[in-house]
């Protein structure tokens, strides 16, 4: 398990507004607060939007583990830092289960929660190849992007999956180089794919919202009963036509469901390309 706390790096949409809590965007493993962009626009014209980089991706520090309790403790001291009392937090994949812990450790600092197509559960490993795929990656031989894509296409096939690796990579006056800390997250993959019941056993009556996207295995009503036991009065709803990635798949139906979730806490059921339950 991590120790003390990372200095995130973070993005920032809109104005703070004394009437209206932020919202805190926590992306997915090999993710960044970039991917974030096209959903952080809008939803700024209500409140401010902060858009989180976790350790080991983006332009946060680089460490040799990381779990979910640090990543809390490295969002708390966000909070701080930035003087934000409470948030709304909406968190895809991994940044869903960080979501998780955050409100269990520091319920007092969360408005809602969004989870994003994930749920507290251990999933099996399906992101160590990748990673060991980016780091087969041979940068001194890539001229353009489109090389490293050549590069990787030797050991990933999807072509989307590639691409949410790339956007990793950035060139400098030195040359290209990955952003994110591939060691550190190969590392602590067990602890990611893994969720610290023990740090939430008491039912939480935070107001939650699970979302699914209706091809993905990732969140499915199998998980059901356990989402209840951890969040009573959590709501569901999925995103037709969307993947696991439902913010890249479905950008628009996912911005009708946040507007309305963040306008209320409640979902009405007339939200276009959702089904709500």
């Amino acid at each position: 398990m991590g120790g003390g706390s990372v200095k995130l790096a973070w993005r920032s949409y809109g104005t703070a507004s004394s009437g209206r809590s932020p919202v805190v965007l926590l992306h997915g493993l090999f993710g960044s607060a970039v991917q974030w962009h096209h959903m952080a626009l809008p939803l700024s014209a209500q409140r401010q939007v902060i858009a989180v980089d976790w350790p080991n991706h983006g332009r946060s520090p680089h460490v040799n583990r990381m779990d979910y309790p640090l990543m809390a403790e490295g969002l708390r001291r966000l909070f701080d830092d930035l003087d934000i009392d409470r948030a709304h937090l909406i968190g895809h994949s991994m940044g869903g289960k960080a979501g998780m812990v955050f409100a269990r450790l520091f319920a007092p600092r969360v408005s809602s929660l969004v989870v994003l197509d994930i749920a507290p559960v251990t999933y099996t490993d399906r992101f160590t190849p990748l990673v060991y795929a980016a780091l087969r990656v041979n940068l001194n031989q890539i001229q353009r992007r489109e090389d490293a894509d050549t590069q990787l296409a030797r050991h990933v096939s999807s072509s989307r999956l590639r691409a949410m690796l790339l956007q990793n990579l950035g060139r400098s006056e030195t040359g290209w180089a990955w952003r994110n800390h591939w060691a550190g997250i190969a590392a602590s993959m067990k602890d990611l794919l893994a969720f610290p019941t023990s740090l939430c056993r008491d039912p939480s009556p935070l107001p939650t919202l699970f979302v699914r996207g209706s091809a993905s295995d990732y969140l499915t009503e199998a998980h059901r009963p356990l989402v209840k036991a951890l969040f009573p009065a959590a709501q569901h709803a999925e995103v037709a036509g969307a993947g696991h990635w439902i913010h890249a798949d479905q950008p628009a139906a996912l911005l009708r469901l946040l507007q309305a979730w963040l306008h209320e806490q409640a979902i009405p059921r007339s939200v276009v390309g959702c089904a709500v339950a």
